[in-house]
């Protein structure tokens, strides 16, 4: 375990950290002046416990509580029964790395530079932990991949940072991926996970202050491998005979055992009488090919089964409950939406955009909003899984439109979403003029967010090894 603060999150001077530190010291002066407890000293102070759940390369369309044949995720069904559930939500990359800097920052990844697996999130940028950590909220961490540790700056702003998965029951000094035998271990499991995040919880150093705790699960990722005696709560039947449809069931056998962990997790949060006062947002970081586009698994492509991701969100008493939200929402929209429920101010420039009151109840959300994507580099004439990548690729969502484009590959993917969600049919070459105005959006935007690239560290020998067993070639 680490302690949150690295050299680049401090790079803004001392002055922050100072500040970081000023309320729990007020309060703590505070309890010795007047008297009162930590229950009480945080009974008066009205402002949500924060939870965060990431979990990865879950599609929203293997989730029982989106309506999937099988039984995937019981917890989360039961989750958004006593809160929202978002129909269409998207992340902004489908990597990991990428789509978790976005939700820390509320950037997208072309602007807060961390546009691949490997690459740092810099410290010039403030992280929801740090700004949250500055008003006087406990935080922490428990992440369940080596693609989020600390080397690569996901641990700024949080006090206890957690990426010790050494206890889990997973692969060690083994052929991982592709060939490669390191030692150690560069993954979790979901019950570790739980038990590591319950053990914060129940350690907590400052109980009287509000917490914000992120928790990552890493289990639906391949290589698809189920723990040891876990039974889902569905069994295979004779299409399971397909090899495809085999490596599908193991895929959604993974996703039910996060599901039952994260039930775990939040049966701990009750069982210490957290569950009133915390809000509770559960997010899917990517999405997953499954062949859908000759694609097993995730980075070549930003069609839907990539970046289309679960949202539930839970406040007791101020999310309305079993409401199913049309959306579109996106990954960058959550830190300035819990800074907003949190009553922060932040002077951070964002590219999301707080949904805070149509949370509460109050404003409608943008129905026909743009929504950017964003395809990793990859080098030229280079296949990936058989698939052919150059360069990048964007996309934008507007109402029921999407445009996909690869300048370097040379294609344009048009696709009305209402009509054709498979995006099976390619209108581009029928509809100019909307590819055009699309296609000058896209350069409008990457204009505007586009970060300079210059400095920029890259991995290192031993971090692109790291990454590279977990199959991050590029």
């Amino acid at each position: 375990m680490a302690a949150g603060g690295t050299e680049r999150g401090r790079a803004r001077g001392r002055a922050p950290c100072l500040a970081k530190f000023l309320p729990g010291l007020i309060l703590s002066l505070l309890a010795l002046a007047c008297g009162p407890g930590a229950e009480e000293l945080r009974a008066r102070d009205p402002r949500p416990n924060v939870v965060i759940i990431s979990m990865d390369t879950t599609r929203a369309d293997h989730l029982s509580a989106y309506g999937y044949e099988r039984d995937t995720s019981a917890s989360l069904r039961d989750l958004a029964g006593e809160g929202m559930r978002f129909e269409v939500a998207y992340s902004p990359s489908a990597t990991t790395a990428p789509s978790h800097a976005s939700l820390f920052t509320g950037l997208a990844p072309i602007a807060h530079g961390v546009a691949k697996n490997g690459w740092p999130l810099e410290g010039e940028f403030e992280t929801l932990a740090e700004t949250l950590g500055t008003e006087g909220y406990e935080t922490a961490a428990v992440v369940s991949s080596y693609v989020l540790s600390s080397r690569f700056g996901f641990d700024q702003g949080f006090d206890h940072f957690d990426a010790d998965f050494s206890q889990a029951d997973v692969l060690s000094g083994d052929r991982l991926w592709e060939g490669e035998l390191l030692s150690g271990k560069f993954y979790g499991r979901a019950d570790d996970t739980t038990r590591r995040g319950l053990s914060w919880l129940g350690q907590r150093s400052h109980p009287e202050r509000p917490f914000f705790l992120f928790v990552h699960y890493f289990d639906p990722h391949n290589p698809y491998l189920p723990p040891e005696g876990y039974e889902p709560p569905f069994r295979p039947g004779a299409r399971e005979a397909l090899k495809l449809n085999r490596t599908i069931f193991f895929y959604d056998t993974l996703i039910a055992f996060t599901d039952q962990e994260i039930g775990r997790l939040l049966q701990g949060l009750e069982a210490r009488g957290l569950k009133g006062n915390t809000l509770v947002i559960v997010v899917g970081d990517h999405g997953e090919g499954l062949m859908n586009h000759g694609h097993m698994f995730h980075g070549v492509h930003i069609y839907e089964e990539g970046v289309r991701v679960p949202l539930i969100i839970r406040w007791p008493g101020h999310v309305p409950a079993g409401v199913v939200a049309p959306g579109p929402v996106q990954l960058a929209d959550l830190a300035p939406s819990v800074l907003e429920l949190a009553g922060v101010s932040s002077a951070e420039p964002v590219q999301g955009q707080s949904i805070a009151r149509f949370l509460l109840g109050g404003d409608d959300l943008e129905e026909g909003r743009a929504v950017h994507l964003y395809r990793r580099h990859y080098e030229g004439g280079e296949v990936v899984e058989g698939i052919y990548a150059e360069g990048e690729k964007f996309g934008l969502r507007r109402g029921r439109w999407k445009l996909i484009e690869g300048p370097r590959e040379g294609t344009l993917e048009l696709f009305d979403l209402e009509t054709d969600p498979g995006e099976e049919d390619n209108l581009a070459e029928r509809q100019p003029e909307r590819v055009k105005v699309m296609r000058e959006e896209i350069a409008a935007w990457r204009r505007a967010h586009t970060r300079d690239a210059k400095d920029r560290r890259l991995p290192s020998a031993e971090e692109r090894e790291g990454l590279e067993a977990l199959g991050y070639t590029e």
